[in-house]
C-alpha cells in the first residue's frame, strides 16, 4: 500500500483544480472571441486627434470619436 501524507493529498487536489479551472477559462476565451471579416474593417475608425480606435457601426462618413469628442472622415 502507497503512504501518503495528508498535505501532499491536499497539494495535488489543489492543484488538479487550479488546472482544471485554468483550461476552462482558456477554452472559454477562444469561444468569446469574435472573427473579424473584410466588411467588418470599414466600422473600425481611428482619430486623428488623439488616436483612439474605435468601433461605429453606422455607414457615415464622419464619427466623433467618443474619447475626445472630435469628429472624423473616412479617408
Amino acid at each position: 500500500m502507497i503512504k501518503i501524507d495528508i498535505s501532499l493529498l491536499i497539494f495535488f487536489y489543489i492543484l488538479f483544480s487550479a488546472v482544471v479551472i485554468l483550461l476552462v477559462w482558456i477554452t472559454a476565451g477562444y469561444k468569446e472571441k469574435r472573427d473579424f471579416s473584410l466588411k467588418d474593417v470599414e466600422y473600425i475608425w481611428k482619430c486623428m486627434v488623439c488616436s483612439n480606435v474605435y468601433i461605429n457601426s453606422r455607414h457615415e462618413d464622419i464619427s466623433e470619436c467618443p474619447l475626445c469628442g472630435s469628429y472624423n472622415k473616412r479617408d
